[in-house]
């Protein structure tokens, strides 16, 4: 670090230490009862009440009793509770001050402790931070935290991109900030960077989330935070009465089900035989069989079926059967969670157990399983010196049921493509269940569940987190805190094909002799953090400051070993491997080291003021960027704190500007070599100035609040990333290097936000809520340095249908286009041509006239100026807008929760439906029963199937309105509960829950809720993954 930077941050320390009071200032004794409104409710135990300016606090007792020593000078306290409006008192000559505490039904008085100086009321915010607390995160438990705010914060997109059980939701926080490289947020877990995803972290243990948006927010967390971070605090003894001891022991059971099936295909286009539904199998003419065929297999049979004349899938098959129904039969899932905490004082603890069991829909498989166990302790060894510990382990295991690439299949791409009369449970020659090659016609498309039930396909994981804190008072101003936090995370994967698995053969399926894979990984990550707080009321000033070093450190490695043919069966080593073996490893470290410092003030509670600056050094940029610094500035002014507006109990303006950045890859800064065969070959160029991309953003705010009811928030963001970290192709003379790693574009979104809240009904026995979230982004490449280019998932250059270049849209869809209107024919006909010899048909594609219905019917693309086949743009993945609505009743012990979320637009490359066509299975090919007229036949389609080539007709609106989340719930009162079990019963709740349960759309797919990755970008674009499904389940909780 250069020594002026050392110097700065010296002189900061010491200012901070020269503004502290005295170590020995005079205390005196104040007492205080604490009560609630509400009718009923009585003292409330658990208040938080601290001296305002000050880390000195105390906690109520079970008669909702405190006391509390505060400095002579002392002049505010600070009352605070979950669910409770903040209250703030003048001390004055008092030594007994009692409070009445109100509902806070809106959540107004909520404190954020996530990219700020220290923990400060939402309402004194002057940046973006949401905050969704336990309460709304456990009204539908989702299977793990990154699934737990879907609908639930503005700005916010959560996409179940896969319905494969453990797999962790795609979390995109404002717009898109990368071209290329991953939109995932920064992760943290109690106050700790977290480099593993939340889809292994139970919901039970949770006690809120907060959501740091965009740059301007999120610039504390510099070159780590261009994306967003997203944190979490999981639960504690310290919300706990002194000297209460709680026990929680919820269990959940539910069902999966597939929520739509796909529209397949019952008929075909093959001519029958003449004694065809005379077998039990479909039986083609020119075909031959032999006596006794069982209708599976192809021995005896010789032939091949031939084309109806008409080309119309209109021929019945002998049999049908349901393969979604026999692959996806539905399964069920459950949940048994315990928790045991304790506040005795000086020591508080949470110890918790959670054992997941997630089936997922597909046969033959076990899908996801994860236990984990958590102890949070925290102890208070002096007056002033505080230790707290966060322990989690998590334990999981999966198993692949096998996606869809254009290379091996896999299980949904069978399922689908296979004809509706094959039957693969059927045996094989051997006796083996499951016909490898259920339809002889078919012979590229294998069982869809022979593999699953064959193969051993497991991955282990195991996760430790810890972190570890300690705090000592040094004044009643001044802090020092340090902390240590690491995750340790291992790997296993095991793939084991025996010997005696089916393959295709050249002459048909044979034994494949067998493979095994067998691969681990070690990845483990620490970080150091020490800080100085400072906390203090100085006149009318509340003053908050912080100076923080954090160091971090990340260690990961890997090995695999692969090998093909074993010499005898039954034996999963690689010593019984005859065949090819091979061995490959990798390991990497990365080091960074980050100082920063951040000061809030705010004047009478009317104005605000937060600035903050960072200087991060990190091993991934190039030597000669080593270093970069990021900031933010941000103010607001809290209206009604100045002027009174009748029923207006806020109204608070706010703007600020913040950087933060996303880090290079290991290898984007160095020079890589390829070996092959024994040769190296230039790979890519070192970059010795490669920086992290830098988001530059401006936020302005309003909120208010009125009549004790209503919240309403709105967000205007506008991001500028720059730097930009792609790979730039090089010329000739860069010393035949292919291509490096560059700083070279920028992309800007501009976001708008807001969020209402109501309190619609609000008596003694019945409350309702309301609540709504609505968010619109725009996001456009603005600057490239490179040559345009295509990109998408799976890494395939046939899924790149996603079009970069400068002045676009980022999600446009590229592709050719069928001429759907007679203006857009009349542009490009010949001069010998006339229009008059073209018509529209009945599915609004232009045709030659007097084609419609034969085999000459095929739509027209569209051409460009030069009579070239036109090829632009096609789609946008972008919705126009999103909507989400909470609904929340109570009556007495009952409540009914519901949530809506509508997103409009937002366009679906569906090669799934594509490659449903290339095998004649798409349902819309079907003819039975359409009327002579609408008939189309087989060559109209493919002309649509187009050979794989991206074109119009297979991109679809993604629109949906989702009945996400229900439950009804009925929690019995505690009055009723005094007298059973001796009292040790505290708490029942009793719930029927629903995930998933409808959706409205018009997408063709499974779900219009996807997206498919290629590793680091996600893409609206669908191709057989694994769909997502529909949930019930029933709740029990018990406290004791």
């Amino acid at each position: 670090m250069p020594n002026r930077m050392k110097k700065q941050l010296l002189l900061i320390v010491l200012f901070v230490f020269m503004g502290a009071s005295t170590l020995l200032a005079q205390t005196r004794v104040i007492t205080g009862t604490v009560t609630s409104s509400v009718e009923g409710e009585g003292p409330i135990p658990g208040v938080s009440v601290t001296v305002l300016g000050t880390t000195l606090g105390a906690y109520t007792d079970m008669a909702g009793k405190y006391t509390l020593n505060v400095p002579e000078n002392s002049r505010t306290l600070s009352f605070s509770f979950i669910g409770m409006k903040t209250r703030e008192e003048a001390i004055g000559g008092r030594s007994v001050i009692d409070v009445v505490m109100e509902q806070d039904l809106l959540n107004l008085d909520e404190v954020i402790v996530t990219g700020v100086a220290a923990g400060t009321p939402k309402k004194k915010l002057a940046v973006s931070v949401e905050r969704v607390d336990e309460n709304k995160l456990k009204e539908v438990y989702a299977g793990s935290a990154s699934s737990a705010l879907q609908g639930k914060v503005a700005g916010l997109t959560i996409i179940n991109s896969t319905g494969e059980p453990g797999s962790a939701a795609t979390i995109l926080v404002r717009g898109a900030t990368q071209i290329t490289g991953s939109q995932a947020p920064l992760i943290i877990l109690d106050g700790a960077i977290m480099e593993g995803t939340l889809g292994d972290i139970n919901v039970d243990d949770i006690e809120s989330i907060e959501v740091v948006k965009g740059a301007s927010a999120s610039a504390l967390y510099g070159s780590r935070a261009g994306n967003g971070v997203i944190a979490v605090t999981t639960r504690r003894g310290n919300l706990l009465v002194e000297g209460r001891t709680e026990v929680i022991v919820r269990n959940e059971y539910g069902i999966n089900t597939l929520a739509k099936k796909y529209d397949l295909a019952t008929h075909h286009q093959y001519q029958l035989a003449d004694d065809q539904g005379s077998f039990p199998y479909t039986r083609y003419k020119g075909v031959t069989y032999p006596a006794g065929y069982p209708g599976y297999g192809d021995e005896g049979v010789d032939g091949s079926r031939s084309i109806e004349p008409d080309q119309y899938l209109d021929n019945p098959y002998a049999r049908l059967y349901d393969h979604e129904e026999e692959i996806f039969p539905g399964s069920n899932y459950y949940t048994n969670y315990v928790s045991v905490g304790s506040n005795l004082g000086k020591t508080n603890f949470l110890l918790s157990f959670e054992n997941n069991r997630q089936s997922g829909l597909v046969a033959e498989t076990d899908g996801y399983k994860r236990n984990s166990f958590r102890l949070n302790v925290d102890h208070k060894l002096t007056p002033k010196l505080a230790l707290s510990a966060s322990n989690l382990y998590v334990k999981s295991s999966t198993q692949d049921p096998g996606g869809a690439n254009y290379y091996n299949g896999g299980v949904f791409f069978n399922t689908l493509l296979l004809e509706p009369d094959a039957d693969f449970n059927s045996p094989n020659p051997d006796g083996q269940p499951y016909l490898f090659i259920p339809n002889i016609w078919q012979d590229e498309q294998e069982s869809p569940i022979y593999n699953l039930w064959k193969v051993e396909d497991l991955t282990k994981r195991d996760r430790i987190l810890g972190t570890y804190n300690a705090r000592y008072n040094l004044t009643n101003s001044i802090s020092l805190e340090g902390k240590y936090a690491f995750e340790y995370s291992l790997g296993d994967y095991t793939t084991y094909n025996p010997y005696d698995t089916w393959t295709r053969g050249g002459e048909g399926p044979v034994y494949s002799q067998g493979s095994y894979y067998r691969a681990s990984s070690a990845d483990f990550s620490q970080n150091f953090q020490a800080t100085v707080n400072f906390n203090r009321k100085i006149g009318d000033f509340n003053t908050r400051a912080k100076l923080s070093y954090l160091f971090e450190k990340e260690a990961y490695k890997s090995h695999s070993a692969t090998g093909n043919d074993f010499s005898l069966g039954g034996v999963p080593s690689f010593d019984a491997i005859s065949g090819n073996k091979s061995i490959t490893s990798y390991q990497d470290e990365i080091i960074a080291k980050n100082y920063f410092a951040i000061l809030y003030l705010d004047y009478k509670d009317k104005y605000i003021f937060d600035g903050m600056y960072r200087y991060d050094g990190s091993s991934l940029f190039g030597s000669e960027a080593r270093w970069n610094p990021y900031y933010r500035l941000s103010a607001a002014w809290r209206i009604t704190e100045d002027i009174k507006i009748p029923g207006v109990q806020e109204f608070k303006l706010r703007a600020a500007y913040g950087t933060a950045g996303q880090r290079p890859g290991f290898a984007d800064q160095y020079e890589v070599m390829s070996i092959g065969g024994g040769l190296t070959s230039k790979s890519q160029l070192g970059n010795v100035n490669l920086k992290p991309s830098l988001s530059k953003e401006w936020e302005i705010g309003l909120n208010l609040d009125f009549l004790n009811r209503f919240s309403l928030e709105i967000i205007r963001s506008i991001t500028n990333t720059t730097d930009q970290i792609l790979g730039v192709p090089l010329a000739v003379q860069y010393g035949g290097w292919p291509g490096q790693v560059q700083n070279a574009g920028a992309l800007n979104s501009k976001v708008w936000e807001a969020s209402f809240n109501a309190a619609v009904v609000r008596k003694t026995n019945v409350n309702y809520n309301v609540g709504f979230i609505f968010d619109r982004v725009r996001t456009e490449i603005t600057e490239l340095t490179v040559p345009p280019f295509q990109t998408g998932p799976q890494g395939q250059e046939a899924n790149k249908c996603f079009y970069i270049r400068e002045g676009e849209v980022f999600g446009a869809m590229y592709g050719y286009k069928f001429l759907t209107s007679m203006e857009e024919l009349a542009q490009q006909l010949g001069e010998t041509d006339d229009i008059s010899n073209y018509v529209l048909n009945s599915d609004g594609y232009v045709i030659a006239k007097g084609t419609e219905g034969t085999t000459s019917e095929k739509p027209i693309k569209k051409l460009n100026e030069t009579g070239a086949v036109w090829y632009g743009k096609t789609g946008n993945s972008n919705p126009k807008f999103k909507l989400a609505m909470t609904n929340n009743f109570s009556y007495k012990g009952f409540g009914l929760y519901a949530l809506l979320e509508w997103k409009n637009g937002g366009d679906i490359y569906n090669k799934s439906a594509q490659w449903l066509t290339r095998d004649d299975r798409h349902g819309m090919m079907d003819q039975f029963g359409k009327p002579d007229y609408l008939k189309k036949t087989l060559t109209y389609y493919k002309t649509f199937y187009d050979v794989n080539d991206f074109n119009d007709f297979w991109v679809e609106d993604g629109s949906y309105l989702k009945l996400r989340e229900v439950s009804l719930s009925y929690t019995i009162p505690a009055s009723a509960l005094s007298n059973f079990a001796n009292g040790y019963v505290k708490g029942i709740k009793l719930s029927i829950l629903g995930k998933n349960l409808y959706t409205l759309t018009n997408y063709s797919g499974y779900d219009p809720e996807v997206a498919t990755t290629d590793g680091t970008q996600y893409f609206s674009y669908d191709f057989m993954g694994y769909p997502n499904y529909r949930s019930f389940a029933a709740s029990l909780e018990l406290k004791f």
